[in-house]
């Protein structure tokens, strides 16, 4: 008898390995995405302390530098990539499974914690 892909995929153990994947390269993407944002925020905090220092507004260029550009670019990209891996990750596991990805993670944690084979 030849069993159908889902079940292959839940015996196998293979959606479970892309899940936890796909999760970490979003966590990856999204910590690009907060090491991007710190140099416009601290152009911002230089902004703000210039400000004070002098109690009045700086000059404020109305083009942004192409480099700080590039950051929020950077930072756009990375956010739309963790977005997308976490959106497969939960289509995977919804079509596999039919819950999310978090939950079926923590059964099979359970499942291989487990000393004896039972």
């Amino acid at each position: 008898m030849q069993a159908s892909l889902r079940k292959v995929l839940i015996d196998s153990y293979v959606a479970a390995v892309a899940i936890a994947v796909l999760i970490f390269f979003s966590l990856d993407f999204v910590a690009k995405a907060v090491f991007a944002l710190w140099e416009p925020a601290l152009g911002a905090v230089l902004f703000l302390i210039t400000a004070v220092t002098i109690r009045d507004i700086p000059y404020i260029s109305r083009t942004l530098d192409p480099l700080t550009r590039h950051y929020l670019l950077t930072v756009l990209s990375n956010i739309l990539l963790a977005l997308a891996n976490l959106s497969a990750a939960w289509l995977i596991f919804r079509w596999i499974y039919g819950t999310g990805p978090l939950r079926s993670l923590s059964t099979y944690r359970d499942k291989l914690s487990r000393k004896t084979d039972a």
